[in-house]
């Protein structure tokens, strides 16, 4: 659902939901679909943009490993691994602050600590 298309896509009504008497009419999307080609792409540049907003910088090395960095030990590494977002940090008040901050863009929970992590 997240992602603004760069582009415009046009797709048949779905059955059962089309409009009586204009069943042969398309839908414009502006927003990327689940299923749809261009929706990972639209997603992650939509991730991409809002973690640039928090301050985040992205590794040129890993695609998925973001940090922020200010004074002294504030250090947040973020990790995303497809819709699983992970962030860390030695200092936990900090990153408490960039979690709520996150959830505030991205509807999302947060699921406490995590036992594991891919």
């Amino acid at each position: 659902m997240y992602g603004k298309l760069d582009e415009e896509i046009y797709m048949e009504q779905s059955k059962g939901f089309a409009v009586p008497g204009q069943e042969c009419k398309v839908l414009c999307l502006w927003c990327a679909l689940y299923g749809l080609k261009q929706a990972s792409l639209a997603w992650w540049r939509t991730l991409d943009e809002s973690l640039k907003e928090l301050r985040f910088e992205c590794l040129k090395s890993e695609a998925g490993l973001f940090f922020y960095k200010k004074k002294g030990t504030n250090i947040v590494i973020g990790i995303v691994y497809v819709d699983d977002a992970l962030f860390c940090g030695p200092n936990k008040a900090v990153v408490d602050a960039i979690k709520v901050q996150f959830m505030h863009k991205w509807e999302c929970r947060d699921l406490g600590e995590p036992n594991e992590f891919l």
